[in-house]
């Protein structure tokens, strides 16, 4: 018998701080695999991190968020609330599409290094790759989905955690 996973109105500080370590850890591996190319292209994409993770994703889908305010898994939440006004909860089924602005944060590192890595093999950009794939695409997914997805009330309206549970089943 599964136990059902309590709903947080707000989370315990500890998810927000794991998850954004998490998040700070793929930004710095991003920007020094970003590096190999050049200065100008790791301050590109920390920018563009910083940019997206903090200032687009907020305005444009955690302003639709029942957790508009409060802390989130992600401590978004609080940001959004210190930066715009709140939004109808009704659209964030909708407004989860503008995490499209993510992708790049996640999958440009990735690509970056695959390609330095074909061009001028080494080891250490074939580990930096690596390590930055199982951050991004492996530990991003299930931090969120241990720790973030099971106690968030949003998940009857949440196309990512629909998505997810499709894939489970």
């Amino acid at each position: 018998m599964q136990q059902l996973a309590v709903k947080y109105d707000g989370y315990p500080w500890t998810t927000p701080f794991l998850e954004n370590v998490l998040w700070l850890s793929i930004y710095v591996l991003g920007s020094i695999i970003f590096g190999l190319i050049g200065t100008w292209a790791a301050e590109t994409y920390a920018t563009y991190c910083v940019v997206s993770m903090y200032l687009l994703i907020p305005r444009f889908v955690c302003t639709y968020c029942s957790y508009f305010g409060r802390r989130c898994h992600s401590g978004q939440g609080r940001i959004a609330a210190l930066l715009f006004a709140k939004r109808n909860d009704a659209l964030f089924g909708t407004s989860f599409k503008c995490m499209r602005f993510a992708a790049p944060v996640f999958l440009a590192p990735l690509i970056a290094g695959i390609t330095l890595w074909v061009f001028q093999f080494s080891w250490e950009i074939l580990g930096m790759t690596v390590l930055f794939g199982i951050l991004a695409l492996y530990c991003t997914r299930v931090v969120t989905m241990r720790a973030g997805c099971p106690h968030c009330k949003q998940e009857a309206v949440c196309p990512a955690y629909a998505k997810a549970h499709r894939r489970q089943q």
